[in-house]
């Protein structure tokens, strides 16, 4: 049973479908995966250079994606609507939205002829994000409707959201039986748990010095990769670029300046996001250190290119 009524608190929650949803979400992420072992299983026994790089890469981003489609499907298995005397909550992964019963202004059941779309995240069974619909105008998709018909929409001064419940007609019936009896609330509309609402998805100047950082650091091991078939047995390498020479003893050492690299941007982008909670510019300050310190290593890969 989809739909559960606690009587003590007066609370309904009610869970729409979403197997199917969920099945498409997590069928794409072990697709994903599966795709990225595949990938790394045929390129590791290629010879050090710039395709076994991109193949690298390649799986990497293929795990990112598999990432996003897990975070997703999660999302869809734990959408859900909770009805009380206070108002609507509306739950997907980490977000909650609440509306108070009393800025309830109106809800509609789904037509068919409206042909609701969505511009968000969405598939099959699944829609979740800002869209249109006909004689309603902007819309929040929280739904897994697979039909027009399968949408109730509860329409507010602020907003317009797109629900799907199993049973619409009743869903509507609770909700104005509920705006009859009701004590509104002024808890806030949208609420996110300790990841969500962590300052670096609002601080677009933080959001820009550790992408750049990530991307330096990529972009050094992808020259490395490249150089590295040209490279003389032994080479030489200053760290910093302008302190003692070292000679190593293979050419494969070289991936130590990479690897620093990459030890050093987890450093400073932790810290920085630790920080960011209560000093901003604390943040800035080693997120700017990430991009000095990919530099200084892009540096000292040059200069060990130069004198190998």
């Amino acid at each position: 049973m989809h739909t559960v009524l606690l009587n003590s608190q007066g609370l309904t929650i009610e869970r729409p479908y979403r197997t199917i949803g969920t099945l498409v979400g997590a069928a794409a992420s072990a697709g994903a995966l599966a795709l990225a072992a595949a990938l790394l299983v045929k390129s590791s026994g290629w010879p050090i250079s710039f395709p076994q790089f991109l193949a690298y890469l390649g799986a990497g981003s293929l795990v990112t994606l598999a990432a996003l489609f897990a975070f997703w499907a999660y999302g869809c298995l734990s959408l859900r609507y909770t009805l009380e005397r206070a108002g609507l909550t509306i739950i997907w992964g980490p977000v909650r939205h609440f509306v108070a019963i009393d800025r309830i202004q109106k809800l509609v059941a789904g037509r068919g002829e409206q042909r609701p779309g969505s511009a968000g995240l969405g598939w099959w069974g699944y829609h979740i994000g800002r869209g249109n619909v006909d004689d309603l105008g902007p819309v929040l998709f929280f739904s897994t409707h697979r039909a027009p018909e399968d949408l109730v929409y509860v329409q507010t001064a602020a907003a317009t959201y797109a629900l799907s419940p199993q049973d619409p007609a009743r869903f509507i019936a609770q909700t104005q039986r509920l705006q009859k009896a009701g004590q509104p609330d002024a808890r806030p509309s949208v609420q996110r748990d300790i990841l969500a609402a962590h300052p670096i998805w609002a601080d677009r100047i933080a959001q820009a010095l550790a992408l750049s950082a990530i991307l330096l650091n990529v972009a050094l091991w992808g020259f490395l990769f490249a150089v590295y078939p040209g490279l003389n047995n032994e080479i030489t390498i200053e760290f910093p670029p302008i302190g003692d020479i070292a000679t190593l003893e293979h050419r494969h050492d070289i991936f130590k300046i990479p690897g620093t690299a990459t030890a050093f941007l987890a450093v400073n982008i932790l810290a920085g996001l630790g920080f960011q909670w209560s000093e901003r510019a604390a943040a800035f300050l080693l997120l700017s250190g990430a991009v000095f310190f990919q530099a200084l290593f892009w540096l000292a890969a040059a200069v060990a290119i130069i004198n190998a």
